[in-house]
């Protein structure tokens, strides 16, 4: 049996010196009533049977309660009967001057979902987390793996394989020569640590130790002076008998304390104590670092698929645009086309309206002129409505062709979105951000309030008729040419059918000329036209479309802002020194 160590006469001395103030409840015991005692007198039989049992009851209970008072351990240490912690405990520890909080939580083997978030919660306020192997078998991986998961904010895992085994097991001296030379118990300790190293991040998992709990407990739940025992009476029938047994292998319960090698944890705890204060600062520094860049990791993913998704549909917004322009030079060429065949008509009708109004009122020249203007005015607007009509075609064409364009835009942007969505599935991410979290109102409900106001360009086609004055003033010309041709002294030496045709020769000429004034004309009065309307698309259509555009865009200048900041936040918690904290500079 190895010798005890001063070092560990130290801390087993520490440890059971600390007084304990909680008083037990006091143990009932089955006694066995007193004899009646047969008295002389009436008097005496009242005081000696009467009075006497409740003194001996007090006297005994008394006696108990003394005996009792110092013994408080154990109460906490289950029976192994339905033995598992059901929700998290605390327990303050108090160690060299300082408080410690230990929080017990449930096991973590097999399915132990209903005290999920419980571990979770635990584990988040935790500076160090013992992971205790108390079945000396290897763990599971996926037992590591849940680990893992509960470690996200940064705590270190130090790994203990608590060795089981009572009193017989250490009934020979090789028994005791160390706990690490009973079988398995280095190999349970090996593949505990060789688990977990396989699954937790580099830098968390500290070097592991084997310890005899149970062995450790026994050999501190003793008076130091008395050499009693201090565990609660109620555990006398267990963990008493127990502490009982170990005493009768070991040469005391100093020797037991460094078998156990209990020590080895106090020691850990006594390394820390210089710098607890500074190492619970950094560790929560550490915690916000890895939470940051989690976060900035995850803001990454996000702005890599949101950029991906605009490149995506950026195609699709130009081949939209595209398509407005296209419809924008369809409507001014079949716009320019319908205007010039019109007037053509018109000047075409006006020239055999001229011809037989000369012939029909030769020589009746205020007749021939207001019959010219008659006829001019009724064309002109006919003209007017055609134009009308026509234009009013050429619009609702136009509005559905960009109407057309922005469902076919809206449809794509959302296969875009259903194939990001399947991809982010597929690759099981848990993305921070993702497309259909936009509010991008794609539906063409409101299609109305977007699309050409059509309305008034319908209306300013009725005035298309009047939208040239040269022809109400020429008109007088037209006519002022056939009385001109009648009046002609030529005109009284020749028969009447030549100056018929020579009258309405001349009044062709005027209706060529006002026929290429009006024609050299109908380009501009076009393009005003057409200038309204591309201004109406681009204040609303093309507005929209950039808009669309935009609200896709924003998120990314959101999410590199943020990214940005958590950066900076970041960059600062690593250059500050080591247990200090300091203002975060933006």
């Amino acid at each position: 049996m190895s010798t005890v160590s001063v070092e560990t006469e130290a801390l087993y001395e520490g440890a059971t010196r600390i007084a304990t103030s909680a008083a037990p409840a006091p143990v009932k015991a089955t006694r066995a009533p007193l004899s009646r005692v047969r008295a002389a007198t009436e008097a005496v039989d009242g005081l000696v049977n009467a009075s006497l049992p409740a003194l001996h009851e007090a006297v005994i209970a008394l006696e108990e309660r003394r005996l009792a008072a110092p013994r408080v351990d154990g109460r906490i240490i289950g029976t192994g009967e339905a033995d598992f912690t059901k929700g998290n405990t605390v327990y303050q520890l108090n160690h060299k001057g300082k408080t410690f909080q230990l929080l017990d939580v449930p096991g973590i083997e097999g399915d132990e979902n209903r005290y999920a978030k419980m571990v979770e919660e635990a584990v988040a306020k935790a500076h160090l987390v013992v992971y205790v192997n108390g079945t000396n078998k290897k763990p599971e991986k996926a037992t590591a793996e849940k680990i893992r998961s509960y470690l996200r904010w940064g705590t270190r895992v130090y790994p203990l394989v608590n060795v089981r085994g009572n009193a017989d097991s250490y009934e020979f001296d090789s028994d005791r020569e160390s706990l690490e030379s009973h079988g398995g118990v280095l190999a349970a300790l090996k593949q505990t640590v060789g688990v977990l190293d396989t699954v937790l991040p580099e830098g968390v998992l500290l070097p592991g130790n084997c310890v005899q709990g149970l062995i450790g407990f026994a050999s501190l739940a003793v008076n130091s002076i008395s050499g009693k025992t201090n565990i609660h009476p109620s555990r006398d029938k267990d963990l008493v008998i127990q502490q009982r047994n170990y005493r009768k292998y070991f040469a005391s319960y100093k020797a037991m304390f460094e078998f156990s090698q209990l020590g080895v944890i106090a020691k850990l705890v006594d390394a820390k104590l210089p710098t607890f204060r500074e190492d619970i600062i950094e560790s929560n520094k550490v915690k916000v670092r890895q939470l940051l860049a989690a976060n900035i990791a995850d803001l990454q993913t996000a702005l890599a698929d949101h950029q991906r998704f605009v490149n995506d549909v950026s195609g699709s917004f130009k081949d939209c645009r595209n398509l407005v322009e296209t419809s924008l030079i369809t409507f001014e060429r079949l716009l320019a086309n319908g205007i010039s065949n019109r007037w053509s008509d018109f000047f075409n009708a006006l020239s055999e309206r001229a011809d037989t109004i000369v012939a029909k009122n030769f020589g009746e020249n205020e007749v021939i002129g207001s019959e010219l203007r008659r006829a001019s005015s009724a064309l002109q607007i006919k003209v007017g409505e055609d134009i009308q009509t026509h234009l009013q075609t050429l619009l609702e064409e136009l509005q559905e062709r960009a109407r057309d364009a922005m469902q076919r835009l809206i449809v794509d942007v959302q296969r875009m979105q259903f194939l990001q969505g399947m991809k982010l599935d597929a690759g099981d991410r848990a993305a921070a951000f993702r497309i259909e979290q936009l509010d991008m109102s794609l539906s063409l409900k409101e299609w109305g309030g977007i699309a050409l106001n059509i309305a008034s360009y319908a209306v300013t086609g009725a005035t298309i008729g009047s939208a040239f004055p040269v022809i109400g003033t020429l008109i007088g010309g037209i006519a002022g040419a056939a009385i001109g041709a009648l009046m002609s002294v030529v005109g009284f030496f020749t028969s009447k059918e030549k100056r018929i045709r020579k009258a309405q020769a001349q009044v062709q000429n005027k209706i060529d000329d006002l026929r290429s004034e009006v024609m050299r004309k109908l380009p501009g009065e076009v393009a005003k036209i057409a200038g309204s309307i591309r201004k109406e698309m681009a204040d609303s259509v093309l507005a929209q479309i950039d808009a669309l555009h935009a609200k896709l865009v924003r998120p990314l200048a959101v999410i590199e802002q943020q990214i940005a900041a958590m950066s900076n936040i970041k960059t600062q918690l690593e250059h500050m020194p080591y247990g200090t904290i300091q203002a975060i500079q933006r």
